[in-house]
């Protein structure tokens, strides 16, 4: 009789969230995947997911404001790049993005 190892959870597996029409364009939402609590931003058709805490001093960026294609902190005014993370008024500072895709209809993300 042999003995496998039992299935393990991976990072780079998609987990459903929600469904996509759930979130406007021009919308933040927060959601928790694996634990981890994000924030979904759609623009467009396009959706994107982020760490929901900021980086600096860990301001609620389900709270802040989508402004072109960045998400502003509410606490400092922190913008961060929805497509790279990159701090854009903020040198030394990046938030941690996850793929986000939609797939039958379901957002679905894979952490990072």
């Amino acid at each position: 009789m042999s003995s496998q190892p039992p299935p393990t959870s991976s990072a780079a597996e998609w987990h459903a969230v929600l469904p996509a029409e759930e979130i406007p364009a021009g919308a933040i939402r927060a959601v928790e995947v694996g634990g981890l609590p994000l924030v979904v931003v759609r623009l467009g058709d396009r959706y994107f997911a982020m760490d929901r805490w900021c980086p600096h001093q860990e301001g609620d960026l389900a709270a802040g404001r989508v402004l072109g294609k960045a998400l502003k902190c509410p606490l400092h005014g922190y913008m961060f790049s929805l497509e790279n993370g990159r701090g854009l008024n903020c040198r030394g500072y990046t938030a941690r993005l996850h793929a986000a895709r939609v797939a039958d209809g379901i957002l679905e993300i894979r952490l990072a």
